[in-house]
């Protein structure tokens, strides 16, 4: 097993994990849907995260070799942790006597800084691994960024819908540009 291999397992493990709270979470909701009340918002951005979590684990598995060392293996390790603890945080309680929106705002502003800081953690990679960026994805990253922290201190659903939104046609057309890279 070469050292990147041994990078993508470790990675596809806690984004699986990530994934596993997320999908679990919603099943709980639906399978105890007369019991408790499913918040769409939070459905949205949970869906939105799984998609966020797939599309690094698909641009990862993508990426070319790199020289390892701990300390970049840290930062490259530090991202999908982030990711896999916003998708526990991001959970609502079913046994909780508060209401799922009452959760979904009290949890928001960690969820969100998670969230927030995947990008900010790529942006580093790419600077300490030598890997070729331009200025143009680097200030994307940061726009993101800056968008998922205002999430975490704004308790507007509608401010929270639009964002969501944005991020969902952000997510596709990166995900369209990259589908054009490769077939051409």
């Amino acid at each position: 097993m070469s050292e990147f291999e041994f990078v993508q397992v470790t990675i596809a493990i806690i984004l699986g994990l990530g994934i596993t709270a997320i999908l679990r979470n919603i099943g709980e909701q639906i399978r105890r849907r007369s019991e408790i009340q499913m918040y769409s918002l939070q459905l949205a951005s949970s869906c939105l995260l799984v998609i966020v979590i797939l599309r690094y684990l698909w641009a990862f598995w993508s990426t070319l070799e790199v020289s390892w060392n701990l300390p970049l293996f840290l930062l490259v390790v530090s991202s999908p942790i982030a990711l896999a603890l916003s998708a526990q945080v991001i959970s609502v309680d079913c046994d909780s006597a508060k209401s799922p929106e009452q959760q979904y705002f009290e949890n928001c502003r960690a969820t969100y800084l998670f969230w927030a800081s995947a990008p900010l953690f790529g942006i580093f990679f790419d600077s300490v691994s030598g890997n070729a960026y331009t200025l143009l994805d680097a200030s994307a990253r940061l726009i993101v960024v800056a968008l998922l922290s205002s999430l975490a201190f704004t308790k507007k659903p509608s401010y929270h819908w639009f964002a969501l939104l944005f991020l969902l046609i952000g997510l596709v057309l990166g995900m369209s540009s990259s589908q054009f890279e490769l077939t051409n």
